[in-house]
Order: structure tokens, then C-alpha cells, then sequence
């Protein structure tokens, strides 16, 4: 980069919008300070005033998908954790249920598909405190929802 003037004063232009666009500064202000104060020191300066408009265009585009990007990457994120947390209690309702006896494919599959939060506590709790599979099954409610 230090060989190639254009690339490196390119960099720095892409700095300096990304170090103006934190907290309540707008994007679209952000880039149009960069590109104000890159054409006042002489940074790409031939480009950027020739181009002004369209270069400020495509950086805020280029910025907020770069933003999109990272929140969707963040969103996928949580889901992956949450799913790991609904794995990790489902397995420990299996496991618990295991202590009475060998748990049927049926109700493994039914256990393992679920992810919501509280109704694996629930069935977590009721398989401590159950007598047999049997007794689970039927003060969860899932002996008919599996049978059918």
C-alpha cells in the first residue's frame, strides 16, 4: 500500500468517513466532511471534485450495506446462540428422562424440535421431578401430542 499512492490515500478516505460516522452523525454527513477535507489536503482531490456527488452517493450506499451486513451477521449470531441454548436443555431433558429408562425415538425427536425457552424448563422441571417416562409424558401433555 505504501507503493501505491492512489490505494493508500483511498484508505485514508474510507478512514475518515468510518471516524465521523460514530454516534449521531448521519452517514451522509460523514462522507461529505471526508470528501471535503480529502479535497482540501490534496487527498484524491483531481477524483473527488470531479466526482463529488457520485463518489458521496456510493459511499453512503457502500456504508450502509457494509452496516446491513454486520447487523444481519449479529442477527444470525443470536439465532445461533439461542439455538445452542434450546439444544443444550433439550439434551438435558433427555438426559434426565434417561435415569427411568430408555426415551422412545418419537418423544427424542419431539424434545429435540423444540425450541422455545420455557417450555423446555418447564419439561426440565417435570422431568426431575417424574416417576417414570410415562408420568412425564402425561404431565407434559406430550403422551397424546407424541401417540398421534
Amino acid at each position: 500500500m505504501e507503493r501505491c499512492r492512489t490505494l493508500r490515500e483511498y484508505s485514508e478516505f474510507v478512514a475518515r468517513i468510518r471516524r465521523y460516522a460514530v454516534g449521531e452523525t448521519a452517514i451522509g454527513e460523514a462522507v461529505d466532511r471526508a470528501v471535503t477535507e480529502c479535497i482540501e489536503e490534496g487527498i484524491l482531490a483531481d477524483f473527488l471534485r470531479g466526482q463529488r456527488a457520485e463518489v458521496i452517493a456510493m459511499s453512503i450506499f457502500e456504508y450502509n450495506e457494509e452496516e446491513e451486513m454486520r447487523k444481519l451477521r449479529e442477527g444470525e449470531r443470536e439465532i445461533w446462540e439461542k439455538r445452542g441454548k434450546s439444544e443444550g436443555k433439550a439434551e438435558s431433558v433427555l438426559e434426565v428422562l434417561a435415569l427411568h429408562g430408555q426415551v422412545p425415538e418419537y418423544v427424542k425427536r419431539h424434545i429435540l424440535a423444540e425450541d422455545d425457552m420455557e417450555v423446555l424448563s418447564t419439561w426440565l422441571r417435570e422431568a426431575a421431578k417424574a416417576e417414570s417416562i410415562e408420568d412425564f409424558l402425561e404431565k407434559t401433555g406430550l403422551k397424546e401430542f407424541c401417540n398421534s
